[in-house]
């Protein structure tokens, strides 16, 4: 017959949205996705942390060096094991520092830097190149520079500053009060006191080491391990 149509049942219908099985089942490949995919991104941004600190403490070292170089004084990098503090300072007096005779003369210092690892990384260990054997202690036939980047170099775990190396930095008494690790030291002709390294970790166990040539006094940096994940 023209004209006639035909009744569609409610089942027939096209099915409009989701049932709760098929949300369950899509939230529950989100989930599945994130659990695989943050763990990685988090530990990523772990890795980036922890070069840019490397990286700038390899900064701070490298500018003691060119600082011993333009003013022709011994200039130390010291920094606290265990800890995130950092200080660029001259290892020799720069300036005459106030004593009991009256107030010293004005001056006007520069050169001294200090800086401080981000929340979670640390100083996890200095000391001397163990691939190396260590200095042997000087004779008087020893030359000058050698002699004196022999017995410049401490090996005791702590290291304090001398008096005065500290001025006009803004926290200078706080600072002056930490316990630093072995300096490194810079010579004007450009050379460091000894073979050294420097060990940067976070609380993941990942660490990146850095390394001061005495030659030549240059600061390379090597990633150690990826850590726990």
């Amino acid at each position: 017959m023209s004209g006639s149509w035909v009744k569609t049942k409610p089942s027939q219908r096209a099915r409009s949205g989701f049932t709760l099985v098929e949300m369950l089942l899509v939230l529950g490949v989100f989930i599945v996705f994130a659990g695989i995919t943050i763990p990685s991104v988090m530990r990523m941004f772990g890795q980036q942390k922890l070069t840019h600190a490397a990286e700038r403490v390899r900064e701070s070292v490298a500018s003691a060096r060119f600082r011993a170089i333009d003013t022709g004084l011994i200039y130390q990098f010291c920094c606290e094991s265990g800890g995130s503090r950092f200080v660029v300072v001259p290892f020799e007096p720069d300036h005459p520092v106030t004593g009991g005779s009256g107030p010293a003369a004005p001056v006007t210092l520069q050169g001294r830097s200090w800086g401080q690892l981000p929340q979670g990384i640390v100083f996890s260990s200095v000391g001397l190149n163990s691939a190396l054997p260590t200095t042997s202690t000087p004779t008087s036939s020893t030359p000058t520079t050698s002699t004196r980047a022999t017995t410049t170099l401490s090996t005791a775990p702590t290291h304090k500053l001398a008096a005065g190396a500290l001025d006009g930095l803004p926290n200078a008494g706080e600072l002056a009060a930490a316990n630093w690790s072995v300096p490194i030291l810079f010579h004007p002709e450009g050379t460091a006191n000894a073979d050294l390294e420097i060990t940067v970790s976070d609380s993941k166990s990942q660490q990146i080491k850095l390394r001061v040539r005495a030659f030549t006094g240059a600061v390379s940096m090597e990633r150690l391990a990826v850590g726990k994940r």
